[in-house]
């Protein structure tokens, strides 16, 4: 993303002829072609010149600035500044995008490390920044889940592998969950929970809520990246700076 243009050689098949046979099935011909330079040696200057042109007009959008960072955010597993900047980002301004009463304040938000793909850096940040931190097109999702359900997901994290959360406090002893805050009150296997997440997740995305059992689900129309891009804007115009910091939202305790 950052002021490069990725070329990807593919190397691919052009099928020359086909033709059915009697048994249903058919038969055909090809030929190995590769997708490079040999392919067109033509250049049509009227195209050569309007992909020079988007190309242009992407570089300058990716290159606008949007927010200013105080410091490096970056991503690491069990608690970071970049996830807990994100994941708060996501809790408190998210229930904005969904037109359901339900979810108009929720209880929790979830993401994954694994779609943290890159840092926020210090000072300016670009919508190129944001690109490489979310590069993905996963969209919002609300979901309504009971307490035991919820339960039966946050327990498979350990100390070492778990995922970021705002509005949970999960404590692990000898690397196993023995203590589960939610709104800063222990999670209650009866109650129903509000959840904001992504699609990436609620479908099964590296099985974080595999097999759990939700009530209520909504998808949003709204990708992540775009979420975020929107969001920030909306802090600088307000004068607010980007910042994420160490919450405790990941203690361990030892036993001797």
């Amino acid at each position: 993303m950052r002021k490069r243009l990725i070329l990807i050689w593919f190397l691919g098949m052009a099928v020359t002829g086909c033709a059915q046979v009697a048994s249903g099935s058919f038969q055909y011909q090809y030929r190995m072609v590769r997708m490079d330079s040999t392919w067109d040696s033509k250049v049509d200057p009227m195209l050569q010149q309007y992909v020079e042109i988007k190309h242009q007009q992407l570089e300058e959008m990716i290159n606008i600035v949007i927010g200013h960072s105080e410091r490096t955010l970056n991503s690491f597993v069990p608690e970071s500044p970049l996830s807990n900047f994100l994941t708060t980002l996501l809790l408190e301004r998210g229930p904005q995008y969904v037109d359901d009463p339900m979810f108009a304040q929720c209880d929790m938000s979830l993401l994954n490390f694994g779609g943290i793909r890159s840092q926020i850096p210090a000072g300016d940040v670009r919508v190129a920044d944001i690109y490489d931190v979310s590069p993905f097109e996963n969209t919002l999702v609300f979901l309504q889940i009971k307490g035991s359900e919820l339960r039966k997901a946050l327990m498979r994290f350990t100390d070492k592998k778990n995922e970021p959360m705002a509005g949970v406090v999960m404590t692990y002893r000898n690397g196993k969950p023995v203590k589960i805050l939610v709104g800063k009150e222990p999670l209650d296997d009866n109650r129903l929970y509000t959840m904001v997440t992504l699609d990436f997740i609620a479908k099964g995305g590296d099985g974080i809520i595999s097999g759990v059992q939700f009530e209520n689900a909504v998808y949003v129309n709204m990708i992540f990246r775009d979420f975020l891009i929107e969001e920030i804007k909306e802090m600088t115009s307000a004068g607010k700076s980007i910042d994420g910091r160490l919450e405790g939202r990941v203690v361990i305790e030892r036993q001797p």
